[in-house]
C-alpha cells in the first residue's frame, strides 16, 4: 500500500490551527454569559459602554500617586470576557474589549491640550507569554482601540516604544509590594515616540498598578512623559489601588 507524506505543521503553524478550531467551535455563545449567540452578547457588551471610572494608584517611593482610566470593573462578563481572551484563544473578542479601551482613551483625552493625537504604548508581553497565547493580546487590543479612535477623528496610533529586558514571574498570587520588585528594573523605552502627541500606556486589566509603573518609569528614563495609562478593566479595591468617584 503506497503511503502518503504529509508535510509538518510548524509549532507556530500547528497552534494557529487549533486556534482556529477553538474559535469555530466555541464562536456563536457569548463569553460572558455563555447563553446568547455572539463573542460577546448586545446585553455582555453593555458592561463595556458604563461610565468610565477613574482609580487612583498609589506611587511608588517618590513618584507621584497615578491615576488610570478603566472602562469597567475586572468583575462578571468582563472578566469572562478577558479569561476568555487571554487564556482560551477567543480572538473574536479584541474587537469588543478593544472598542472598550478606546473609551477610557477618549475620556483621558478630554484632559489633553490638544485631544486630536494620541500615540498609545501596550504593555509589553513576555516572549514566553506570547508563545503560550499565540500573540500579544494587549497589542491587538491598543490596534482596535487605535482604529475606533481614528473613526472619530482622533490622530492615533500604536508605538510599541517599552520592552521587557529580563525575565520576570507571573505576577499572580503575588502581593502588591512583590509585585512592584517583580516589575522594578524589568522594563526600556525607545525614544521613538512623535514629541507632538499624547502618549498614554495602556494595558487590559489594573490590579496592583505594577506594570503601568514600571512602564512610566521606562518612558520617563528616556524624557517621555506620558499624558496617563488606561485599561480595559480594574479589579477591586486592593494592593493599594483606590476607586475614584467616576
Amino acid at each position: 500500500m503506497a503511503q502518503h507524506s504529509f508535510p509538518e505543521l510548524s509549532s507556530g503553524a500547528g497552534r494557529s490551527l487549533l486556534r482556529g478550531v477553538r474559535e469555530h467551535l466555541v464562536s456563536d455563545v457569548c463569553a460572558g454569559c455563555r447563553a446568547r449567540p455572539g463573542a460577546l452578547c448586545d446585553l455582555c457588551s453593555q458592561y463595556l459602554r458604563a461610565r468610565v471610572e477613574r482609580i487612583t494608584v498609589a506611587g511608588v517611593g517618590e513618584s507621584a500617586a497615578l491615576t488610570v482610566h478603566a472602562t469597567a470593573p475586572y468583575d462578571g462578563p468582563v472578566r469572562e470576557a478577558l479569561v476568555a481572551f487571554k487564556e482560551h484563544g477567543r480572538w473574536s473578542l479584541r474587537e469588543p474589549l478593544g472598542v472598550g479601551l478606546a473609551r477610557a482613551v477618549a475620556d483621558l483625552l478630554t484632559a489633553a491640550a490638544d485631544p486630536t493625537r494620541v500615540c498609545l504604548v501596550p504593555a509589553p508581553s513576555t516572549s514566553a507569554a506570547r508563545r503560550q497565547r499565540d500573540g500579544d493580546h494587549v497589542r491587538e487590543l491598543a490596534r482596535v482601540a487605535t482604529s475606533t479612535l481614528r473613526r472619530l477623528g482622533v490622530d492615533a496610533r500604536v508605538v510599541p516604544a517599552v520592552h521587557s529586558i529580563r525575565r520576570r514571574q507571573d505576577q499572580r498570587g503575588l502581593n502588591r509590594t512583590e509585585r512592584l520588585v517583580n516589575m522594578s528594573g524589568s522594563m526600556a523605552a525607545r525614544v521613538d515616540v512623535p514629541s507632538l502627541c499624547n502618549t498614554v500606556v495602556v494595558d487590559d486589566i489594573l490590579t496592583s498598578g505594577a506594570t503601568l509603573a514600571e512602564m512610566l518609569r521606562a518612558l520617563s528614563a528616556v524624557g517621555v512623559l506620558p499624558l496617563g495609562a488606561c485599561v480595559v478593566a480594574a479589579t477591586p479595591d486592593r494592593h493599594g489601588v483606590r476607586a475614584g468617584n467616576r
